[in-house]
């Protein structure tokens, strides 16, 4: 967010006390001068053109401050001439020039120091704050604001007291403290509804939406700079008017209501025009830089960027610096120069940084802290013997000290052990429902076992003994019907020798490779004797006997080797099928090869068994090859 210049009430606030309109207030104080008054009170018609033309035109309130200076050194009043010199600098301040804005400021500073004067002092002090918060020197900035409050604070002018706090407030924006500006805003602007002087109201509403855009509440930003915007036109402000209508703009940009900002951004621009300030005109060509972007005219962009990152450069103007690096990031983007992003986007994170430095804002909320501390004490403490008291607080605080680290030791190894036992605890929880999930699915899957068992097992024996006493207590001549319920019990007996064969894997967590050739022991057994011509051979690498696996792995290889050897048996017309698993290096291989006849992969459609059998292995995270000619064929399987 562009940071915005705060009011500078705090040198002449009864000249803004008043609605009226500033063009008004600069005619009518002409025609005073047009009445060849006494020369002190010339010195103070030029000294209050100089204010009011500050709003309008930057060079006409330049020569209005100098001729405000020459008379007023004329007749030796300094009174007068530090009011010359403080409106002067308020000039060069809205110009941007702010080593001439505090070379001028401390001239006045030294003359209220000889003249005593506690308020003058109080305005001098904000003032410093003001143009040292404009150059991010944060720390010093809040130091003058705090010398401000505590000169403030010994006057009764509520009315400085609450300019200097709506002051601070801006400056408690950049340090990322809402709720102290918030606090300090809300006063401010609460006091000057209450005396209905608008014409102060115009910048603090500015302020105010501030606050709320750094909170990223947009409606209420809206609302105050809609407020603002209001009264700033009604007292003749145009430099707050514009920044009004600026801001409104960034927010209609992020909102992408382009049409709306593009018309504030021109209206901004048409005012800020007759404010005749180099430093303002380089402000407004940022946002003729934004618009270039937004219309895809990126070389010309780059030119315009090219001379603000200059100007910038040159006045220290940090935030608006910033602002430009920014641009140029999306400028070189489109125009493909990647080094050009690198270089601008490594330069606005380091300034960037250097804006936010955590020490810098830790130091300055910290002086702010000590100063509310020290005004509570005020109040509460007698003024003791200095001595006295700085070693007693030395005393007492070296003691607090090392009890507050004694006690924090305690408190961090306490809590030390207590995380250590909560994760313990927690640990030991975590063990304890793991186990008890575990046991869950351990009944769930001895509970559907059961059921398979009892009932399903039950059924298909009873289908069989159902088919046999019909095939053999009836006297049935016909042998297709015989051949037919005979097949239907093989394929039940089949049936029940696959149920078990699940039953047997969901009743086991884990498997090894002795498992599972025992289990394929059995399965070719039945094989040999529906072809006893046919010789079988299984092989396990001895070291891989006791390897463990899940169960999901070990019935995916079991119904894979299965199927493969079924196939090899239907099919092939081989001698000799073998079924071998061998370690190599980190994988386990298993081969199934029959001496058949073969086939021809390339010709002969896939059935559903091998692709059942790639979809298996598949499952399981392994490969598997099928290699056959003539001469037999050879089914590999990785894991």
């Amino acid at each position: 967010m562009k940071k915005v210049l705060i009011f500078l009430l705090v040198f002449n606030c009864a000249l803004v006390a008043t609605a009226q309109n500033a063009q008004e207030i600069i005619d009518d104080l002409k025609k005073e001068l047009k009445d060849n008054p006494e020369p002190k009170k010339r010195a103070s018609i030029y000294s209050d053109l100089t204010w009011y033309y500050s709003n309008i035109s930057i060079d006409s309130a330049m020569l209005y401050g100098q001729k405000a200076i020459d008379q007023s050194l004329k007749i030796g009043d300094s009174t007068i001439i530090a009011q010359a010199y403080g409106d002067v600098s308020t000039v060069y301040l809205k110009k941007g020039d702010f080593n001439q804005s505090l070379k001028y400021m401390k001239n006045v500073l030294e003359i209220r120091k000889a003249k005593n004067d506690i308020l003058g002092l109080a305005k001098v002090y904000s003032g410093m704050g003001l143009l040292y918060y404009n150059q991010n020197e944060y720390n010093l900035s809040m130091k003058n604001y705090l010398k401000a409050l505590d000169y403030v604070n010994k006057t009764d002018d509520e009315r400085v007291k609450y300019n200097i706090q709506n002051a601070m407030s801006g400056l408690l924006i950049d340090l990322k403290d809402y709720k102290k500006a918030m606090k300090y805003s809300e006063s401010a602007i609460k006091y000057y509804e209450k005396i209905n002087s608008t014409a102060t109201l115009c910048p603090m509403y500015i302020n105010r939406g501030n606050i709320y855009l750094a909170l990223n509440d947009t409606l209420n930003a809206l609302k105050f700079y809609e407020k603002g915007k209001l009264i700033c036109d009604q007292t003749g402000n145009k430099l707050f008017h514009s920044k009004a209508l600026n801001n409104i703009g960034n927010i209609k940009v992020a909102q992408k209501k382009y049409e709306e900002s593009k018309k504030l951004f021109n209206l901004y621009n048409d005012e800020n025009k007759g404010i005749k300030s180099e430093f303002m005109s380089y402000k407004m060509k940022i946002n003729d830089a934004d618009e270039l972007i937004r219309s895809g005219k990126f070389n010309e962009a780059k030119h315009l960027l090219n001379q603000l990152e200059t100007y910038f450069e040159k006045e220290h103007n940090l935030e608006n610096l910033l602002l430009t690096y920014k641009y140029f990031v999306p400028v070189y983007a489109h125009l493909k120069q990647s080094d050009s992003v690198s270089y601008y986007h490594s330069k606005f994170i380091i300034l960037n940084k250097k804006l936010n430095d955590a020490n810098v804002l830790n130091k300055t909320v910290e002086l702010e802290t000590k100063y509310q501390t020290a005004v509570k004490e005020k109040l509460l403490l007698e003024k003791e013997a200095e001595v006295k008291t700085r070693n007693s607080y030395i005393v007492g605080l070296s003691f607090l000290a090392f009890v507050v680290m004694i006690l924090g030791f305690l408190i961090y190894r306490q809590q030390k052990l207590k995380n250590k036992q909560q994760e313990q605890e927690f640990q030991l929880k975590s063990a304890i429902a793991q186990i008890e999930t575990q046991n869950q699915l351990q009944e769930q899957r001895l509970a559907i076992s059961r059921d398979l068992h009892d009932n399903i097992g039950a059924q298909l024996t009873f289908v069989i003994s159902s088919v046999d006493n019909l095939k053999y207590g009836n006297q049935i001549s016909d042998s297709r019907v015989v051949n037919q319920l005979t097949k239907i019990s093989d394929f039940t007996k089949s049936t029940i020798i696959e149920l078990r064969d699940t039953i047997w894997a969901m009743n086991t967590n884990e498997f090894s490779f002795d498992d599972l050739r025992s289990r394929i022991f059995n399965f070719i057994e039945k094989a040999k004797s529906a072809k006893e011509d046919i010789v079988f051979k299984f092989n396990v690498d001895e070291s891989l006997k006791d390897m463990k696996f899940s169960s999901i792995i070990g019935i995916n290889l079991y119904r894979t080797i299965q199927e493969a050897v079924n196939n090899a048996v239907k099919y092939s017309e081989a001698k000799e099928i073998e079924v071998s698993v061998n370690k190599q290096n980190e994988t386990v291989v298993i081969e199934i090869k029959d001496n058949g006849k073969g086939f021809d992969s390339e010709f002969v459609e896939l059935g559903n068994g091998l692709n059942n059998m790639k979809k298996r292995i598949e499952e399981i995270g392994g490969k598997i090859t099928i290699n056959s000619n003539s001469k037999g064929t050879v089914i590999g399987i990785v894991i």
